[in-house]
């Protein structure tokens, strides 16, 4: 039986996460509306009140999803690819290397697809803020529709701003800083402005290393510290049945396998008993980018110095 999580999906609000063969897609919730299968359909005002967690079976009740609340984990999963966006691993090791703490003020650069958006949205709370900066005008709008949709208007801010050129929509407020942009160094020295006057961390998400080193080379020239790039590389293991050869001598394997197939004894077919083997997978997530992390001082110690 599918667990349940006690919340409820509703018309119009947060988007469901449809599982089903394996495959995760979102679904908004409209009166009267259909979800349209091959091998069904399923009419959303029928999903309507099903706890998250519930599975449903189509009209035919020869198919069956399975409804999920939009954690940001599952959104990263399921969400419509805009741009090249972050996964698991490298949004783990950001909000812990950030040091994102509930009441946290995070500045964000691009916003893309909204996968970290999300992620930071959590981690920072309803006492914190994340305000995301991204210069495509349509996706700064979709991100915005979106946020609303899962209910972050009150933890999310997205603005339409190039903030390589005009800087940021925000200043002497932000703890943590994240770039995800093709020139980082240009956005650096308008970090000093976004920063509150204690300072704070700061992220940068390069996938080539010559982004990283013009990076790395801005940072200590507007007087970054403890400047360090890490990359994370997922490997996922995964589970099989194994089953081997009796050791058998010369041809007499192959003889005894063709009797025993013939007479149908199952029991005494030259295997032995399967067992469980764990291995990586052969296709996988490899590298996705660099992450620079460095620690901008106080402002008066920069001042000083």
């Amino acid at each position: 039986r599918e667990e349940s999580s006690g919340i409820n999906a509703e018309y119009g609000g947060d988007t469901v996460i449809v599982r089903r063969e394996g495959t995760l897609e979102p679904l908004v919730i409209k009166p009267d509306a259909q979800y349209q299968l091959t091998a069904g359909l399923f009419r959303h005002n029928d999903i309507v009140g099903k706890p998250f967690g519930s599975k449903m079976y189509s009209h035919n009740k020869k198919f069956s999803i399975t409804l999920l609340a939009p954690t940001p984990e599952l959104w990263t999963l399921a969400l419509p690819h805009r741009t090249q966006i972050l996964y698991a691993s490298d949004i783990s090791l950001v909000c812990l290397m950030l040091e994102l703490a509930p009441g946290s003020v995070v500045v964000e650069s691009g916003t893309g697809s909204g996968s970290l958006t999300h992620a930071l949205a959590r981690a920072v709370g309803t006492t914190g803020h994340v305000h995301t900066h991204e210069f495509h005008k349509e996706r700064c709008e979709t991100a915005r529709s979106e946020f609303t949709s899962h209910g972050l208007e009150g933890m999310v801010t997205c603005y339409h701003k190039n903030v390589c050129q005009d800087g940021f929509a925000v200043t002497d407020c932000a703890d943590a800083v994240f770039l995800d942009l093709p020139c980082p160094w240009e956005a650096i020295p308008h970090t000093i402005y976004a920063f509150s006057p204690d300072g704070g961390r700061i992220c940068s998400f390069s996938p080539c290393i010559e982004q990283v080193q013009k990076a790395c080379a801005a940072l200590a020239q507007y007087g970054f510290q403890e400047i360090q790039t890490l990359e994370g590389i997922e490997r996922q293991y995964q589970l099989s049945r194994k089953r081997i050869w009796e050791p058998f001598v010369g041809n007499q394997r192959h003889k005894k396998f063709r009797s025993d197939q013939r007479s149908g004894d199952k029991a005494s077919t030259g295997w032995l008993n399967a067992y469980v083997k764990g291995g990586p997978k052969k296709d996988g997530v490899g590298h996705t980018g660099y992450l620079t992390f460095a620690t901008l001082p106080a402002k008066e110690l920069l001042r000083s110095e």
